[in-house]
């Protein structure tokens, strides 16, 4: 699991949390790192436009700063750097399909960015875009992994539908690559502006117990060999979803992408998926979907 590994680098960060997990995650799974940059047409940090240049000394030049940048993290890692121009998630997209890449690693900035268009910006359309076209996985990371990209426990968040059991099937796989424990968890969405009124004609165990039950006879067959617990209680998505993170100590959340049914060209800051990966905690993989059979 993971062989090759796309990596969406900027000098515009504080914390180089995303480089550090793609290149540990590389080390650990002997993977090759791609490192990927899309120069705009007006100013960029990997380049300097103050004198007329042509568009293969402006590139060079930028993989030259990439490079020196991250001289110490890539001598012991398999890489190689890309650095084109145009729309970014339009030419990242063209090396994802071209190279045959199974996992992107992107982060976001911690300063304001400077160009509205940034793939780290408010509300990361860039990321969304990525995640509509592509069938691998992206990881959105905040805050650094385990040292060594050890991954020990991982929390897969599901709502029963089609994407999130193949988002499913791909946590199982990746816990039984990694030896991890696998959290199943399951949020009864009890509404942020309108409750939900079926949460309130019964106790909520009810409605718990019928949603552990049914985690158990969708998902049994599946979870066949891997360490594993179902969990499930009531309260807003993301919230939740980022407390059992943080209470199970895990090392990365998996959840399903829903793209297909949304225009994606739209932020959609309320987006569950978004809010989570976009919030401080352990790195979030966004699962886009494709059909798995492991259920």
């Amino acid at each position: 699991m993971f062989t090759k590994i796309l990596l969406a680098v900027t000098p515009q960060i504080d914390t180089q949390t995303a480089p550090k997990a793609a290149f540990d995650l590389a080390r650990s799974r002997n993977a090759e790192v791609i490192l990927f940059h899309a120069l705009p047409i007006a100013q960029d940090a990997w380049c300097a436009f103050d004198d007329p240049a042509d568009r293969d000394r402006l590139l060079a030049s930028a993989e030259a700063r990439i490079a020196e940048f991250f001289q110490e993290d890539l001598k012991d890692v398999r890489h190689s750097i890309r650095v084109t121009t145009g729309v970014a998630h339009e030419q990242m997209l063209k090396i994802i399909h071209a190279e045959g890449v199974d996992l992107i690693i992107m982060g976001h900035h911690t300063r304001p960015p400077h160009r509205a268009d940034r793939m780290w910006g408010v509300v990361d359309t860039t990321i969304r875009k990525v995640c509509a076209n592509v069938f691998c996985p992206v990881m959105v990371v905040t805050n650094p992994m385990p040292a060594g990209a050890s991954i020990r426990r991982i929390v897969m968040a599901t709502d029963f539908s089609t994407p999130s059991d193949s988002a499913l099937c791909y946590a199982v796989q990746m816990a039984a690559s990694f030896g991890a424990h696998l959290d199943i968890f399951h949020v009864l969405d009890v509404g942020q502006v309108t409750p939900n009124p079926e949460y309130y004609m019964q106790s909520m165990e009810v409605f718990i117990d019928k949603a552990l039950a049914r985690m158990h006879s969708r998902y049994a067959r599946a979870l066949d060999g891997v360490d594993h617990e179902f969990h499930c209680w009531e309260g807003l998505p993301y919230v939740e979803i980022l407390k059992q993170a943080r209470w199970q100590e895990a090392d990365v959340v998996i959840m399903a992408q829903y793209s297909s049914s949304e225009d994606h060209a739209k932020p959609s800051v309320g987006s569950t998926t978004i809010q989570v990966a976009l919030s401080p905690g352990c790195p979030a993989i966004l699962v886009n979907y494709r059909a798995r059979t492991c259920i």
